[in-house]
């Protein structure tokens, strides 16, 4: 018979056979962790709701809460303002006379300082627009429309910033109208009661006329030099604050003549679309079970509020959870986000739980043997894959060298 280097061939085929099948009985028999760690760490591509698509993205090397590789996520924060609209202010004047701040509807038309009572009315109100430049423009057109005018503006390529003033009678109506060209983030409106302040610069004019009408007739009733040029140094005096008082009093009747609106208009910017992924890792092994889920929210209005169904009859709320999974069997781990503007995304992805070596029983018992063998037919041939080749070249360098040697040996002598 053949021999390869002092083995049969038989012999050598034979120990070969039982080192593949040993070598797959060891893979076989060795915890499935060592095959796990491999996918590890993934971002599983999960189907949207509506339309089925995936998406999603791989990272490793993340240790996560529980100590498994984890999830490695970066998520984008988004910040939002919210629109705040004051409430209804009713403003009684002390002869039933009635006004509002804009948000209401029951202002008179009638002015301020109607009956004896004076009332300045302004409002700040920043809205958005595609077009900022044109929102102001139909701002002071509207000013104008209704008999007000401009008291300042500035247009610049993404912001726009309009002061108008107009008759208190048109003030409800004008603010109305103006919140129809683009989205109001927030309205600010003010009143301040001048009655009080109004008749004090009107007593205080009177006052000081009186003592100007007084040193007008002491100077014509003066006859010497000193004396009139004191009395019209004390008269001069007398007539700046007069002209104080009166640009005062005028000031203050046209603020309460003409109310003030300022506009501040913003480029408006698209919000994406409220879109969410999600995933688990591990996604599927031995009971008990625990699997790090992570659903990354985008889009939308936020914050965000994450709700979990991990369909095991049990619920929580989070972005990152940990669950732990008890029972073997297919779960369906539902999650759904829900922004600030009451838009709603869900997602889901499947974990697959195994029961544990001790728990299974007899009626498992035929499951197991044909997992076992398929485990031992799958080792068998990675070993093969791996040693029949290395023996194959073993074989090719040991038995040239090994007939050489036997050549060189000397022939005895009969």
């Amino acid at each position: 018979m053949n021999r390869l280097g002092g083995v049969t061939w038989k012999t050598a085929v034979l120990t070969i056979a039982a080192v593949v099948v040993a070598g797959g009985f060891v893979l076989a028999l060795l915890p499935n962790n060592l095959g796990a760690m491999s996918s590890a760490g993934e971002t599983y591509l999960v189907p949207a709701a509506n339309n089925g698509t995936f998406y999603g993205t791989e990272a490793r090397g993340l240790t996560n809460l529980n100590g498994a590789i984890g999830l490695n996520v970066v998520q984008e924060v988004a910040s939002t303002t919210t629109a705040s609209y004051p409430e209804t202010t009713v403003i009684k004047g002390p002869t039933g006379s009635t006004a509002s701040s804009p948000s209401g509807t029951n202002h008179q038309n009638s002015t301020p300082e109607a009956n004896g009572t004076m009332i300045e009315f302004s409002s700040d109100l920043s809205m958005e627009s595609p077009s900022p430049s044109a929102a102001a423009s139909n701002v002071v057109a509207l000013a104008y429309s209704v008999g007000g005018y401009v008291a300042y503006q500035s247009t610049l390529k993404d912001s726009a910033n309009v002061v108008i003033r107009v008759p208190a009678a048109s003030y409800q109506s004008v603010i109305a109208k103006i919140q129809t060209f683009g989205n109001v983030t927030s309205l600010t409106s003010n009143s301040n009661d001048v009655t009080v302040q109004y008749t004090d610069l009107n007593a205080t004019l009177k006052s000081l006329v009186t003592e100007q009408q007084a040193l007008l007739r002491l100077v014509n009733q003066s006859t010497t030099v000193n004396a009139t040029l004191a009395i019209e140094a004390q008269l001069q005096g007398v007539n700046q604050q007069i002209n104080v008082v009166q640009s005062e009093m005028l000031q203050t009747k046209r603020l309460v003549d003409y109310s003030t609106i300022s506009v501040n208009v913003s480029k408006a910017v698209r919000a994406k679309p409220l879109s969410m992924a999600l995933s688990g890792t591990p996604r599927s092994g031995q009971s008990p079970l625990t699997v790090t889920l992570n659903a990354i929210v985008s889009g939308g209005n936020g914050p965000y509020f994450v709700n979990y169904n991990f369909g095991d009859g049990t619920s929580s709320q989070g972005q990152i959870l940990v669950h732990t999974f008890v029972g073997s069997g297919d779960y369906n781990v539902t999650a759904t986000a829900t922004d600030q503007n009451g838009t709603v995304t869900s997602k889901w992805v499947n974990i697959h739980v195994t029961p544990a070596p001790s728990q299974l029983g007899f009626g498992d018992f035929p499951g197991t043997v044909a997992g076992l063998f398929v485990r031992v037919i799958e080792g068998i041939v990675e070993v093969a894959v791996v040693v029949v080749p290395l023996v194959l070249i073993a074989a090719a360098v040991f038995v040239p060298v090994r007939r050489w040697s036997r050549g060189q040996k000397p022939v005895r002598q009969s």
